[in-house]
């Protein structure tokens, strides 16, 4: 009588192992803690700059997230003209959003359901974040 063998049980990667995958082939830094990577960045307006990228519950949309300070700690007198503002810079910019969560936080955001997402395609969406933060800066500074 001989010996069984099994057929090891392959585990698909998830979009975070790819994610994180394609970080370490592009050699940008982070930290991943499940199912939230974490990156900083140093640009012309931040010294360290927090982006998050994480999925959705069933892991069809990427999101790639700069969060920022509450919408309510902008002066009063200055909100209705920076939300103005950043509606317009969302229209102009490349790929990413500038937005308010439901809690109140402002961020700037670009997202993709395209989650075969290929190291330059996530370099760029990466860096239109980044450089969206930079705008943000000159509408108004934090």
């Amino acid at each position: 009588m001989g010996v069984q063998s099994k057929s090891a049980e392959v585990f698909p990667l998830t979009v975070m192992d790819h994610i994180e995958d394609l970080l370490r082939k592009l050699d940008m830094k982070f930290n991943r803690e499940d199912k939230l990577i974490e990156m900083r960045w140093k640009t012309d307006h931040f010294e360290d700059l927090k982006l998050r990228i994480f999925p959705n519950d069933n892991e069809s949309w990427l999101y790639i997230v700069a969060p920022f300070q509450s919408f309510y700690d902008v002066e009063e007198s200055k909100r209705a003209q920076f939300a103005y503002d950043m509606l317009k810079a969302s229209w102009q910019a490349n790929g990413v959003k500038f937005a308010i969560e439901d809690n109140e936080r402002i961020v700037v955001i670009a997202e993709t359901n395209d989650t075969d997402i290929t190291p330059d395609e996530l370099r760029v969406l990466v860096g239109h974040v980044v450089h969206a933060c930079d705008v943000l800066y000159q509408i108004y500074p934090t």
